[in-house]
């Protein structure tokens, strides 16, 4: 269920990315667009990062042993 939610907040975070170059891209130097669709992204990038540093203490994740 974690990596579900993982991969939604990822997918997220892509969709703001790029709402915000086309807003940047296409919108008026006034607009405001941009700025909250960055702040959306950045949001939910904080979401993410509370969201694997919790599933990680609660072993809900668990990171692998690569090169071990």
């Amino acid at each position: 269920m974690s990596k579900i939610v993982i991969l939604l907040l990822l997918t997220a975070i892509l969709i703001a990315l790029f709402a915000g170059l086309y807003f940047l891209m296409k919108e008026p130097a006034s607009s405001k667009r941009t700025l909250r669709s960055l702040m959306v992204r950045v949001g939910f990038t904080f979401v993410l990062i509370t969201l694997l540093l919790v599933a990680a203490y609660m072993g809900w994740i668990a990171p692998h042993a690569v090169g071990k």
